[in-house]
């Protein structure tokens, strides 16, 4: 055979358009639609609108023992300070589910304590517990009409003047919201952790894992483009990817509801691999006033009975007039998936049941799937076919920082270890400590647990639960019993059992325990604490 039309055919075969099934050819590629270009420094990045992004994790509150009075103060400041820092930045925030790792450190030995941990972890992995990370996205736009020379090096230096210019004003507002939650312990993502891009990628799959840039000539999307996606209807279908092959559905918004309130969403809380994505678009007050103004008039002219709205119509107006609020373009989208077709029906029947309850219209649709999907990810403000316009306090409400804490880890504790892991209403986990944080090679914090209830409602079983599960850190423990209740776990624990009957010599007497002089001062000091009153004090006579 000739060279050259050797040649021709190993070309031929290496030839990805040949060597690929034919469907190759019509198939766009999924970082084709993310809109994440370049990194401009470890925390930020750049999005093809020449828009840049910094991401804000956040440990959130918990809604369900806060004070209704403390969760209206962290939404209203987030409603003050999007409404603060004007058009030139939009928001979004993101829920993404995650699995809790419910394991902690067996407790040694084969005895009554070891079996009840065993069997009390293998109940924590059957549940399905999951946690959800928080995380804010801020996003500086360009500048209205703002254009580059022709010149090559004048748009260079043109460029280079304006990222600098853009990113100290996100860095202020950026800095401004991490101040402003200190108590939600915020921290800003960086691309050389891998939690940057790990969490781009979670948009994609509903789980987080770190991504990393393989270069820094590379193109991001690249890199955030971690599974293949492909639209059959309402089903999005997963495939060759890190999570590989699962099957979702996404929900959007259709109508909103009259009122707003910050808990209307908590029961999105499903044991489910899920991201809840809220984003708001400031709109310009100018505009909004005329859109106002033009929907009063409409409703003059047509002798509109809606007296309430038109009220409603007019005190927004006055409120926008008077830079009391914002209103912003909203969007929400609920990614739920699952691994069989039967499990994502169950998922979206649930969906569709909690939207029901909370007053907000959730509806999945085939042909606005690939449009939903692709505004997940800040910076595709393009794709967000079903928003509405809102104010900045609606936004607040819908867009809470609303999480179940997982409690303190052993580094945070002075036993060093957390004595038991507790599943929660929100389907999460709390790790149980006895103490208040502080550190194993530190002076011990405060350890007092109190425990409430009606007789029958199982006090003594959670005491003698916290008894047993407190051997996992080998704690010494003593118990005060009352009608017995902790005679049958003390005795299972290996521990001795006396009870105090009348006539019968108890042993102990604390008066015998210190007897030398420091002793004899003691009780001394001890009694006298105890019998002296303030108005009327001790004396020697």
């Amino acid at each position: 055979m000739p060279r050259d039309g050797l040649a021709n055919d190993v070309a031929e075969a290496l030839d990805p358009l040949t060597a690929l099934p034919s469907w190759v050819k019509g198939e766009k590629r999924l970082s084709m639609m993310l809109p994440y270009v370049s990194l401009v420094n470890d925390r930020t990045i750049r999005t093809r609108g020449n828009e840049l992004m910094q991401c804000i994790r956040l440990e959130g509150v918990n809604s369900t023992t806060s004070e209704d009075g403390h969760l209206d103060r962290i939404g209203g400041l987030l409603a003050g300070i999007v409404a603060q820092v004007g058009t030139e930045f939009s928001f979004y925030l993101h829920k993404v589910s995650k699995a809790v790792d419910v394991t902690l450190p067996p407790i040694p030995g084969e005895g009554f304590a070891a079996a009840v941990d065993k069997r009390w972890q293998a109940q924590l992995g059957r549940a399905g517990l999951r946690d959800k990370t928080l995380t804010l996205t801020v996003l500086k736009r360009p500048e209205t009409g703002s254009r580059l020379p022709f010149g090559l090096g004048a748009s260079r230096a043109r460029h280079a003047a304006d990222t600098t210019r853009r990113l100290r004003k996100l860095d202020e507002v950026v800095g401004f919201l991490l101040s402003s939650f200190d108590e939600l312990k915020p921290r800003l993502l960086a691309a050389s952790t891998g939690e940057l891009l790990g969490f781009f990628g979670s948009l994609n799959t509903g789980e987080e894992h770190p991504l990393f840039p393989r270069s820094r000539l590379g193109v991001i999307a690249e890199d955030v483009a971690n599974t293949r996606v492909t639209f059959r209807g309402t089903t999005i279908a997963l495939s060759d990817g890190a999570v590989g092959d699962k099957l979702g559905a996404i929900f959007a918004v259709k109508n909103y509801p009259a009122k707003t309130d910050s808990l209307m969403l908590d029961e999105l809380n499903l044991p489910v691999d899920m991201v809840v994505t809220h984003s708001f678009v400031p709109i310009n007050a100018n505009i909004m006033a005329g859109r106002i103004k033009r929907q009063l008039r409409l409703m003059q002219a047509a002798n509109d009975g809606a007296v309430s709205l038109a009220q409603e119509l007019e005190l927004a107006q006055d409120d926008l007039e008077s830079k009391r609020l914002i209103f912003g373009e909203h969007h929400m989208t609920v990614a739920v998936y699952a691994r069989t077709q039967t499990a994502l029906d169950d998922i979206a029947a649930e969906i569709r049941n909690i939207s029901a309850t909370s007053g907000i219209n959730l509806i999945s649709e085939a042909f606005g799937a690939r449009a939903h999907f692709m505004a997940q990810h800040p910076g595709n403000t393009g794709a967000r076919s079903r928003k509405a316009a809102i104010t900045n306090h609606n936004f607040a409400d819908l867009a809470t920082f609303h999480r179940t804490p997982l409690g303190k880890t052993g580094r945070q504790v002075p036993w060093g270890v957390p004595i038991t892991l507790f599943p929660t209403p929100e389907r999460s986990g709390f790790r149980f400590n006895f103490h208040e944080q502080g550190a194993p090679d530190r002076e011990p914090t405060g350890g007092h647990t109190l425990i409430l209830g009606r007789p029958g409602s199982g006090k003594s079983v959670l005491a003698a639960f916290l008894m047993t599960m407190a051997r996992r850190a080998g704690a010494r423990v003593f118990v005060f019993d009352y009608r017995a209740g902790m005679e049958m776990a003390v005795r299972a624990l290996g521990g001795s059992y006396s009870t105090v009957r009348a006539g019968r010599p108890t042993g102990l007497n604390p008066l015998q325990t210190e007897i030398d002089m420091r002793g004899q001062a003691w009780l001394a000091d001890w009694l006298a604490s105890l019998l002296e009153r303030r108005d009327r004090p001790l004396t020697p006579v």
